[in-house]
């Protein structure tokens, strides 16, 4: 009796839940669902690191602009790993001060990297910050370089929503004040393979949902 009952109030769970999503996706005509499939790996620098090491590595946004700290600077710790390990970033400043920890080569401009020959194109929690999103992306595809990791925050993450406040008239938002947008899988995923001659063949799902990472190689000519 009591499997009988358990087995009655799952599948009133399961009608429950079909009615509730279905018509909303019936009346979309599959024009809205876009569908992701993803990954995980949710210690972010491990991945990194697994990656990286013994690679040839140019990393983007070397000198986490404003809040460097070199106890947790992502390059610095790939210096331990990696078998050669550029930066790039447009933070002159912040760059003097990372040649004082990493005495690899360092690049502001584009024009200076394009005959470089790379294993990894690393652009970890960047793409978020720059002004123009499709010009970064074609000057990142430029890059001779096998793979790329291009990585943002995920506007969806299961804790993100909670930490926000709304009321009638105005929105506390706890978010980077350099930040000019969120992304979730399927934006970051349209946006790099949009304006660049990238693919992205695997979507990842970093640091318990909150960061998503596109692993991307050029298109074959």
């Amino acid at each position: 009796m009591i499997k009988e009952n358990l087995y009655k109030i799952k599948q009133q769970g399961l009608r429950f839940l079909k009615n509730s999503f279905k018509p909303y996706y019936k009346t979309q005509n599959n024009y809205w669902i876009q569908k992701v499939s993803l990954k995980r790996a949710n210690d972010r620098e491990a991945f990194f690191i697994k990656h990286c090491n013994n690679k040839n590595v140019v990393h983007f946004g070397c000198t986490d602009w404003p809040v460097f700290n070199s106890k947790n600077n992502l390059h610095i710790k790939l210096n331990n790993y990696a078998k050669t390990l550029h930066g790039f970033d447009i933070d002159k400043v912040g760059i003097e001060n990372l040649k004082k920890y990493v005495n690899q080569n360092y690049y502001s401009d584009y024009t200076d990297i394009l005959n470089n020959k790379y294993d990894v194109c690393l652009v970890p929690e960047t793409i978020e910050h720059v002004d123009n999103v499709k010009e970064f992306l074609v000057n990142i595809s430029k890059i001779n370089a096998d793979k790329f990791l291009i990585t943002a925050p995920n506007c969806f993450a299961k804790g993100r929503h909670k930490r926000n406040l709304i009321k009638n008239d105005y929105m506390i938002e706890l978010v980077h004040p350099d930040h000019n947008c969120w992304y979730s899988p399927y934006t970051l995923k349209n946006q790099i393979e949009k304006y660049s001659n990238l693919t992205v063949v695997n979507v990842y799902l970093l640091e318990n949902e909150r960061m998503i990472c596109c692993e991307a190689t050029k298109i074959s000519d």
